[in-house]
């Protein structure tokens, strides 16, 4: 009998050993160790690629950007200079970079270009000026419905009131501000930002709002701070420097009359109030003329966006400047003075 618990081995048959020796089982961890060594080397490598690539890309955008700030600077510069001299008499006809009541210029450098826009402070609304009526009109034309417009108005007529009246009205403004814990000045704006303290003046309607949709994109809509001055000390608007919204504050100009109005002097600026009745043939109302006018004050805002050539990169400066116009020679200094100066202007 055999014994079950026994098994027999063929014969010519023998059982294989899967253990390795020594030598191999130190040649597989080596392997394995370099492998590691590999992987983590390879991967710090590719975190400092992609270090350098960022820092690379930082310091182009860095250095486009201080170009592009300076080509901003230098055409806020240019545009001091065609203000400052003018063309003489016989050479009103050669071809310049600007024009008396052309509001956008393109001064091309070797690397760039500044793309600058100016703008009178004649062709806008004095806040100290301006009566209730045309303020409300200008709100109006920027979006604001009727009753808010007024009430607008009337706020900021308020605030720069002297104080002591028995108005109704006016005692309830005054209530509002001591409540909300500061007072009305009572006084003339000393900036066009002082309006954001005016009751019914919000930041959307004083700089405007921007909507994005996929169909039209990004679609802005104009605050009434471009609109604004404290520096024309004038009832009038210069046609040639005027939006379509700051005709419109005109009493007895609409939108189809101030549209015609923008649109034609993009050809030529306007001479005279005179020049818009035969080139438009149409007669300007009445009760506009005396809150129309083509004669330039000293002040101009001038915003100028630098590009440099092949970069998406761009500066803006906005300058406010007071420029005397010179009555020698070219070769002499403009006389200007910087009234105000913002770098990075978003609007």
């Amino acid at each position: 009998m055999h014994d079950s618990g026994t098994r027999r081995r063929r014969p010519g048959k023998s059982r294989k050993h899967a253990c390795l020796n020594p030598g191999q089982k130190d040649a597989g961890v080596a392997l394995l160790a370099v492998m590691s060594a590999v992987s983590v080397m390879l991967m710090v490598a590719l975190a400092l690629s992609g270090s350098v690539q960022i820092e690379t890309r930082t310091s182009i955008y860095r250095k486009e950007a201080t170009q592009a700030y300076a080509l901003a600077v230098g055409g806020v510069q240019a545009a001091i200079l065609e203000i400052a001299f003018p063309p003489a008499e016989d050479k009103k006809d050669e071809p310049r970079l600007w024009k008396r009541g052309q509001r956008l210029v393109r001064v091309p450098y070797a690397h760039g270009e500044a793309l600058v826009e100016i703008i009178n402070e004649t062709g806008k609304l004095d806040l100290n000026v301006a009566d209730r009526k045309q303020l409300a009109r200008l709100f109006e034309a920027r979006g604001l419905g009727t009753a808010a417009a007024v009430d607008l108005a009337k706020a900021i007529d308020h605030w720069r009131s002297p104080p002591g009246s028995d108005d109704e009205e006016f005692k309830a403004l005054d209530d509002y501000y001591r409540e909300a814990g500061y007072h009305a000045a009572h006084d003339s704006f000393t900036s066009v930002e002082e309006a954001l303290c005016v009751r019914g003046m919000t930041r959307d309607i004083f700089y405007g709002t921007a909507e994005f949709s996929r169909e039209n994109g990004i679609r802005r809509e104009y605050g009434v701070g471009q609109d604004l001055t404290i520096y024309s000390q004038s009832p009038t608007v210069n046609v040639n420097y005027a939006s379509k919204e700051v005709l419109m504050s005109v009493p007895g100009v609409g939108e189809d009359l101030a549209s015609s109005i923008v649109q034609e002097r993009r050809k030529k600026p306007f001479e005279s109030l005179d020049e818009i009745t035969q080139r438009l043939a149409v007669s300007l109302p009445d009760d506009a003329l005396p809150f129309l006018g083509v004669d330039d004050g000293k002040i101009y805002t001038i915003v100028s966006v630098g590009a440099v050539n092949g970069s998406r990169v761009r500066r803006t400066v906005k300058a406010v400047v007071e420029v005397a116009v010179a009555q020698v020679t070219e070769r002499d200094t403009p006389q200007h003075r910087i009234i105000a100066w913002c770098d990075d202007v978003t609007e």
